[in-house]
């Protein structure tokens, strides 16, 4: 039985469309973790800010105090978080300053910490 040109050409583009189709697997990458597995420990999660009408003054200034920075609710009806430093006096950008600032508590207007705020430039 002899074959004809083109059943060779198909004979030969079937063997080649296998040998790509199984080698093609061998430089894959490896699959992406389940879904219910923990997050990558190279990543650092940063905790949710803090909504600071549900807390006394002094209950917010030692979490700040334990913590050394922390995201505070502020602005109007908590629209933004600002990062908050204390007890001590942050060392800011070379293009922002920091300012002492107070936050709305369960209990009045609290003096918690200081915010790194941009300087002002009058060119």
């Amino acid at each position: 039985m002899t074959m004809t040109t083109s059943g060779k050409r198909i004979r030969h583009c079937l063997a080649a469309a296998a040998l790509v189709l199984t080698s093609g697997s061998y430089g894959q990458a490896a699959q992406a973790p389940a879904a219910d597995s923990p997050a990558p420990a190279y990543r650092e999660q940063t905790p949710a800010p803090v909504r600071p009408e549900g807390l006394t003054c002094n209950e917010l200034k030692s979490q700040l105090k334990a913590a050394g920075q922390m995201s505070i609710l502020s602005g109007p009806k908590g629209a933004w978080g600002d990062t908050f430093y204390g007890p001590e006096v942050p060392r800011c950008q070379f293009y922002q300053m920091p300012q002492f600032t107070y936050v709305r508590t369960r209990d009045g207007l609290c003096g918690v910490g200081y915010i790194c705020i941009d300087k002002l430039s009058f060119d």
